[in-house]
């Protein structure tokens, strides 16, 4: 009975270590897979193309991308020299040259990407399609806290790459040639770029010629003694359109306050400057600056509209000097000596209004005096004009010549 009892027993114990033993290896099997799919999940790469067809010798771009994980417990390490482009073997095509980009972290994962400059040469790869081999990188699993390996190294595998090399040529061609890409309209704009920039360059020089010019003249100027500049006087027209416009304001000046000694004095400054015009002789001239104001007897005429200069104009002419000029038998043309009547006339009746000897003024001799004053200035601007004096010169000349015939 006892020994029945203990044969039992044994038997029990056999039973429940084979089972342990039969679980056991089922667990490590199962462990196994469960390890080699998580290594597989921690990193994922894959590749691409920028062209799927390309000619011989033409470079194109392969972009490699992968993400490792890297959390608190696990870091996937690939080491970085298998991706130097000097480390890749991707016979038939030739790497020649490799970019790494900065990586860009999305935990737990940690992306990386490298482009690399590819090409393929051989005369015997015309209309076929060459893949890109097959590429292996490897990779470790280590611990974030210690460093150390965790396991041994393993390798993923990314897909060979088709590409299509494209022929330029014909199966009976006997040689073969390079195309041009260019067109006319390239031509066209890179001639338009070169015309531009020569039109922008020759400018540039004018400017920088006229600025050595100056600096030039600046400082010779510094060793040299100026000499004195001499100031053109105005022409006959522009001292005539400076009477007008002040015999303009004196009018405005009568009508608003009535003839005053200093309106008769203004009226009598400007026939005789317009006397001495209409004579043929100078009138004196002054060069001030805008604020200066002239003396009793002086015309202040504008130089130009941007200059900042006046011109003090003033003339002694009489009537007498006129009347003395018509009698001489040289006075000038009909135009000019109906002026001169005129202007000689106005100047009689305001000298004597302005060196009279009572204190009554005859306004309606003076506004007469200065009506007819205004058309003679009027008719002396028109003949002034180039037009006018050069068909004037003419009829002079064609007179002249039937004089003598």
């Amino acid at each position: 009975m006892s020994s029945r009892c203990c044969l039992g027993r044994r038997s029990v114990l056999l039973i429940v270590l084979a089972c342990g033993a039969a679980f056991g290896t089922r667990l490590d099997a199962q462990r196994a897979p469960a390890s080699a799919s998580a290594a597989a999940e921690s990193i994922k790469c894959w590749w691409k193309t920028d062209k799927d067809a390309v000619l011989i010798a033409e470079q194109f771009t392969l972009t490699l991308t992968c993400g490792v994980v890297e959390d608190s417990r696990t870091k996937v390490a690939a080491d970085a020299k298998q991706f130097e482009p000097t480390a890749l073997s991707l016979a038939p095509f030739e790497v020649l040259s490799g970019t790494p980009y900065e990586d860009i972290h999305d935990p737990p994962w940690r992306y990386f990407q490298r482009e690399y400059r590819m090409r393929l040469l051989g005369e015997t790869f015309f209309g076929q399609d060459v893949d890109i081999p097959a590429l292996k990188i490897t990779y470790g699993m280590r611990s974030a806290a210690t460093g150390e390996a965790e396991g041994r190294d393993q390798t993923i595998v990314l897909p060979a790459l088709p590409m299509r090399v494209q022929s330029l040529v014909s199966k009976n061609a006997k040689n073969i040639r390079d195309g041009s890409t260019e067109t006319f309209g390239d031509i066209e704009t890179r001639l338009s770029q070169a015309r531009s920039t020569l039109t922008a360059a020759g400018v540039l020089f004018a400017f920088a010629v006229v600025l050595l010019a100056l600096s030039a003249r600046k400082m010779v100027g510094r060793y040299m003694e100026r000499a004195p500049v001499k100031k053109r006087p105005l022409a006959a027209h522009a001292v005539l359109r400076g009477c007008l416009q002040d015999l303009g304001l004196l009018k405005t000046d009568v009508a608003r306050e009535g003839w005053t000694e200093e309106m008769v004095g203004r009226a009598l400054t400007l026939f005789r400057i317009a006397g001495a015009v209409a004579l043929g002789r100078r009138v004196a001239q002054t060069v001030v600056d805008r604020d200066v104001e002239g003396r009793t007897g002086q015309l202040k005429v504008r130089k130009g509209k941007l200059s900042r200069k006046r011109t003090l104009v003033s003339a002694p002419t009489t009537a007498d000097a006129i009347a003395r000029q018509l009698a001489n038998g040289t006075a000038p043309g009909p135009r000019t000596r109906m002026a001169l009547d005129e202007i000689r006339e106005s100047l009689i009746v305001f000298n004597a209004a302005h060196y009279r000897r009572n204190g009554q003024l005859d306004v309606t001799a003076l506004d007469a005096a200065l009506d007819q004053g205004e058309t003679a200035l009027r008719r002396m601007r028109f003949s002034a004009r180039w037009p006018v004096r050069t068909a004037d010169a003419l009829a002079k000349s064609v007179g002249r010549r039937g004089a003598t015939a």
